[in-house]
């Protein structure tokens, strides 16, 4: 009994210790400039860190609109992998909600968002680089 105790104990410990992580870099948006932009997203403890900084000109066309607007900033969700596809947490109301969808093949992230039912796909960034990485201890 004490050897399955200990099994189980180094077999969660391992499990723990390995982690894929994939890098979505260097983001590129039609709306939006930035000197940097990028997704680090770790799929086994289910989240997704978004780092930017917006140029100068787009940081000062925004602030006119919204004086909370920072230059610099980051930004936390929940994701899952489902049926191949990597996905935030639902943001939003039942009747409308928005997520966004990580698409490893093509390199881009695409915002789902949903009305009524009604359901409508856009790019929301184009990447350059794409990195995966296992991460072991």
């Amino acid at each position: 009994m004490k050897k399955i105790f200990y099994i189980l104990i180094l077999q969660f410990l391992f499990s723990i210790l390995n982690a894929e992580i994939i890098v979505f870099k260097d983001c590129k948006s039609n709306d939006y400039k930035f000197e940097k932009n990028e997704y680090k997203i770790d799929i086994d403890k289910g989240i997704m860190t978004r780092e930017f900084v917006y140029t100068d000109e787009t940081f000062e066309k925004l602030r006119m609109n919204d004086m909370r607007v920072q230059k610099e900033n980051s930004s936390i969700k929940g994701v899952v992998k489902e049926n191949g596809e990597i996905i935030t947490e639902i943001s939003g109301y039942p009747a409308f909600y928005t997520q966004m969808i990580f698409d490893t093949f093509d390199k881009t992230i695409k915002l789902k968002s949903v009305l009524n039912n009604t359901e409508g796909i856009s790019i929301l960034s184009n990447c350059e680089k794409l990195i995966k990485y296992k991460l072991e201890s």
